[in-house]
């Protein structure tokens, strides 16, 4: 059965994030963050690159605390800081990194975790998170050094290769991705963050029954992985049931996840005044640029807006 590919596509552009934190739209795709690895290698020169990472994290966000005091603001975030001062090691560096990621300041993230590398260049576990922090600021190919890196210092780890297949679907090469995500559940059966990204490799191969099948592996591994909820109501979307669809985001737990969902599927069957109110309904919920630039695109379709 071939699914409506335009329902996957957007629905992927939301991104990805740390397994069940609050975002604009569950992600499609998941790792597993601060997972424990062993390794070490030689790093990155970002430095070139540094400057649009830095341009993409300071763009104003209303769902954004302001950069300059969020180092006090942020209890999680400065509670990393006194442990990466009081003991300065990768593991509490990495800390550190994925506070500041969750805040979207990449490049701090980023000044942590190569502080990390300096201490052991070998390390695994911060080639995977540097490669994470690439490829959800946009930048999968800048990701796949260190993602390629983790793997080598790292090959029996389920949770690099993880990342790396993550990596390799989003620069579009699907077969390798998924033979990654196959890798790591031959590595760890219950990895039920490997079944669901293989459900939304085959979501995007067009094959329903194997991506229902996948989705629903994960689910009975771990019944609250919300982002395998949404998958499923992404299958459910792209095969017409749209009642399924809806029953499926609600199941993830985030409201305004759930009505850009359903927003993203109205638009994908044409139902565009029932986009506009469900983008809408979302932006009320928790506001970002990209329900907004939802609401303008489904109003043009529907003929209420400006143009596009």
């Amino acid at each position: 059965m071939r699914l409506a590919v335009c329902v996957v596509v957007s629905v992927m552009l939301v991104g990805c994030a740390a397994r069940r934190e609050a975002q604009v739209a569950h992600p499609a795709v998941i790792d597993v963050p601060g997972a424990s690895l062993a390794g070490k290698a030689p790093g990155d020169s970002l430095e070139t690159f540094m400057a649009k990472v830095r341009t993409l994290a300071s763009e104003a966000r209303p769902d954004r605390i302001p950069a300059a005091t969020v180092e006090q603001q942020d209890t999680r975030l400065a509670a990393a800081l006194l442990a990466a001062t009081v003991q300065p090691d990768p593991e509490t560096f990495r800390t550190v990194a994925r506070e500041y990621k969750r805040l979207h300041i990449a490049d701090q993230a980023l000044e942590y975790l190569h502080r990390a590398l300096r201490m052991d260049r070998h390390d695994a576990a911060t080639h995977d998170a540097i490669a994470r922090v690439w490829r959800d600021s946009g930048f999968p190919n800048l990701a796949l050094g260190d993602a390629q890196r983790a793997v080598y210092y790292a090959p029996a780890s389920p949770v690099v290769r993880n990342t790396f297949g993550t990596i390799l679907q989003a620069l579009g090469q699907k077969k390798e991705a998924r033979g990654q995500y196959e890798l790591a559940l031959r590595l760890d059966p219950a990895a039920a963050y490997a079944l669901n990204n293989l459900c939304y490799g085959w979501i995007l191969e067009g094959d329903a029954p194997k991506a229902a099948q996948a989705c629903q592996q994960a689910l009975s591994v771990d019944p609250e992985l919300a982002v395998a909820q949404n998958n499923l109501g992404i299958l459910y979307a792209a095969t017409g049931n749209v009642e399924a669809a809806r029953s499926a985001f609600a199941q993830s737990g985030d409201k305004a996840a759930v009505l850009y969902n359903l927003g993203i599927v109205h638009l994908a069957r044409r139902e565009y005044r029932e986009a506009t109110d469900a983008f809408k309904a979302a932006q009320q919920a928790r506001p970002t640029r990209l329900a907004a630039a939802r609401i303008r695109q489904a109003e043009a379709l529907s003929g209420t807006g400006g143009g596009e």
